[in-house]
């Protein structure tokens, strides 16, 4: 027996969204286990169109993605029967179970029972969504179903095999077996694009007197998508220098584990074997290009595939990586940074152009634990580094460590050097490098900080991402708390007076910040997803959820909304005030925009950036906006929505897009290359070698660059000398 089951819970919470379980049950045995929290609004329209699609005879292949649990469903007609196989796109990207067929007539009678059930439920829990294009598509599909189904026209498969073996050692061989021709139905099937790269075969290892040394049968572009992950986590762990590296090959034992600085490596428990770290890795990127090449051989039009794009992209720009940059002659470097205009700190001249720029290395301090989710700041005398596990104060000038702060329930510090510690039953204060703590009271054991605002005579941070808590400066009392219900992820800002929190709850709290008392309480139809951005006597906030997503402008002092305007843009920026203009980027169709609005929401102009997929960053410069992205791309747009220049991206891409920053006339863009532009043209200035791992950057008024990577490395680096042409 086939059918869909959704979860209650949404039901018994009607001023949340529809966010639930979804469950397909053959026999009682569960086939989309680990889908727990989807946007029941966008699956279950999905799954009765596709159902619909394939009942009718107008596709044979058909795809539904469950976008939180990280799964694809893919659906293939054969017959009067469906295949169903669940992809896990996760880590390790594999099959969960091998393909099960089931009756087509039973499968449709399930999606239609789901779809009619589903629809009813809205209609009497949010009516309000019906007006949505999914319930309407849902209404398609279900007539759709309701319906005499179609016969299949489907050409006869050739069948369809390629053996390819390696040409390197180490290197990997795969062979592509289609007896069903999956690879030529991209042109017929465009929905289901997943579906066609799922066709059989396998994937080995070859090593020096081993031929088959490992094997990993199953699709083979799910084998080497894994493997393209594990190579830009092994190229990483050789770029820092670690000594030891242990991965299972695309998540298929036995284990590898490899000497970095020995050249060894052995799998399992078999006998070692000399193998270098970057040459594996560039072996497992030559398999994904190979694989993508002999598919685009087989079928052209798979050559436009996303997953097949995403797979080459990343081998290309790991390829790259591996190659690595022509650094500067150093003896070269250091007798320019002995002059006079290094030590002195001069700013740049006014006249002429600049042309060129050298950054020399001053300092670095490691061990910053938790830096992959920690926070950098400057102060006026100390980078002050901050994370959950620690928080330390490192001297601008030569890297001296001033002072640092550990606890096991989170540490929490501002850029001026005030600290707030927790352990299991102790709050404690400190400032500065004072040995003692300056308060200290009791706790009951929720994890502070990173952030900490310091206002009024307060200090305001987050516990356990949700509990907002203000202690007094000078004596550590808890003036107040707030612990909104039904909430998992807060963000906190503050203006003047008032400390704005906003929820994935969908609520958004303005306090009164010296009591704590709430002033008003907004209900958003969406969830908030990122900290409320102060304009004027306004904010902007964020919510939404997918593609589908909403800017909110609301008054901080009454929180009267003002306006809110809604677009489909995935992975949207945090938005960006400037003057009377209002700025957002996002993913479309995995393609990147600017939007572009006035104080009154009005759209005023979107441009397409060109800066590959998403996430992005924005940052101000005069009369224009740079967007950055994680690759290291950047584009700058006028005004008037016109670009201006844009630069490409540079090795491999970072965790998350990080703003640009600008210092005397110079913006610095992040990436694993730190390139120093001219914010005007667009010019490479100069550049300094960052890693993948790059998570912070900042810069100072003497344009000195602090860069902090995931692995707790922070360097700093000056400015020894620049080149600069000046017109007579």
């Amino acid at each position: 027996m086939t059918r869909f089951r959704l979860g209650q819970r949404w039901k018994r919470e009607p001023s949340a969204p529809p966010l639930d379980s979804i469950a397909l049950e053959l026999d009682g045995v569960n086939l989309l286990s680990g889908a727990v929290e989807e946007p029941l609004v966008e699956v279950v329209p999905a799954l009765t169109r596709a159902a619909a699609a394939l009942h009718s005879g107008k596709q044979g292949l058909a795809q539904v993605s469950l976008a939180e649990a990280g799964l694809e469903l893919v659906l293939r007609r054969t017959g009067a029967e469906v295949d169903l196989c669940v992809v896990s796109l996760g880590r390790p990207a594999r099959l969960l179970r091998p393909p099960v067929r089931v009756d087509l007539e039973e499968l449709a009678e399930a999606a239609r029972e789901c779809g009619r059930s589903f629809l009813s439920d809205i209609s009497r829990v949010a009516p309000e969504t019906l007006a949505t294009p999914q319930a309407r598509e849902l209404g398609e599909a279900l007539r759709e179903l309701g319906g005499p189904g179609g016969g299949q026209k489907e050409p006869r498969p050739e069948p369809f095999s390629r053996r390819v073996e390696a040409s390197e050692q180490p290197g990997f061989g795969f062979e592509l077996k289609d007896p069903a021709d999956l690879l030529r139905s991209q042109g017929r099937d465009p929905g289901a694009a997943l579906g066609t790269l799922l066709c059989a075969g396998e994937i080995w290892l070859t090593l020096p007197g081993h031929p088959t040394a490992w094997r990993a049968p199953g699709p083979p572009f799910l084998t080497a998508l894994e493997l393209s992950r594990q190579a830009v986590e092994l190229t990483r762990a050789v770029e820092l220098g670690e000594p030891r590296f242990s991965l299972e090959l695309a998540g298929v034992k036995p284990a590898l584990s490899l000497e970095l600085t020995a050249g060894r490596g052995k799998l399992g428990t078999g006998p070692s074997f000399e193998v270098k770290g970057e040459a594996l890795a560039a072996a497992m990127f030559h398999l994904g290009q190979a694989l993508a090449l002999a598919i685009s051989e087989r079928e052209r039009t798979q050559a436009s595939n996303p997953y097949l794009v995403e797979l080459t992209d990343r081998c290309r720009e790991g390829l790259s990586h591996l190659r690595g940059a022509v650094p500067p002659p150093e003896g070269e470097a250091q007798a320019r940074g002995r002059g006079r205009a290094a030590r002195a700190g001069k700013p740049l001249p006014v006249p002429g152009r600049l042309r060129r720029l050298r950054f020399e290395k001053r300092w670095s301090q490691k061990g910053l634990t938790g830096a992959e989710f920690g926070q950098l700041h400057l102060g006026r005398q100390a980078a002050v580094f901050c994370s959950r596990e620690m928080a330390c104060g490192l001297s601008r000038q030569d890297g001296t460590m001033l002072w640092r702060r550990a606890s096991s329930h989170g540490v929490a510090a501002t850029a001026d050097g005030h600290v707030v510690t927790a352990d299991l039953d102790r709050v404690l204060g400190f400032m500065g490098a004072n040995t003692s703590a300056r308060w200290l009271h009791d706790h009951d054991g929720l994890t502070l900080g990173p952030q900490l605002l310091r206002q009024d005579g307060l200090l305001i941070t987050l516990a356990e991402d949700r509990t907002v808590l203000a202690f007094a400066e000078v004596s550590g009392r808890e003036v107040w708390r707030l612990a909104p219900p039904r909430t998992q992820r807060s963000w906190l800002a503050t203006q003047g007076h008032r400390a704005m929190l906003a929820t994935d709850s969908g609520y958004l709290y303005g306090l009164d910040i010296s009591d704590g008392q709430v002033r008003y309480r907004m209900r958003a139809p969406q969830p908030f997803h990122g900290t409320p951005v102060p304009w004027g006597k306004h904010f902007v906030a964020m919510l939404g959820r997918g593609s589908h997503h909403a800017l909110l402008m609301a008054d901080a002092h009454s929180g009267d909304v003002a306006w809110t305007r809604e677009f489909h843009l995935a992975l949207p920026s945090a938005p960006l005030p400037s003057r009377t203009r209002l700025y957002v980027a996002g993913d479309r169709d995995r393609e990147g925009v600017l939007l572009c609005l006035d104080a009154k929401g009005k759209l005023l102009w979107e441009r397409a950036l060109h800066l590959g997929t998403g996430p992005y960053a924005l940052a101000s410069l005069p009369g224009a906006v740079l967007v950055t992205s994680a690759s290291g791309a950047a584009a700058r747009v006028d005004t008037s929505g016109e670009l201006s220049w844009r630069v490409g991206a540079v090795g491999e891409p970072l965790a998350g897009a990080l703003p640009a920053r600008t210092s005397r006339g110079v913006t610095l863009i992040p990436g694993e290359q730190v390139r120093a532009v001219d914010p005007k043209g667009g010019q490479v200035l100069g550049q300094v070698r960052a890693g993948a791992g790059l998570v912070a950057l900042q810069v100072d008024s003497r344009l000195g660059l602090y860069l902090l990577d995931d692995s707790g490395t922070l360097g700093a680096y000056r400015l020894v000398s620049h080149f600069t042409v000046v017109d007579g």
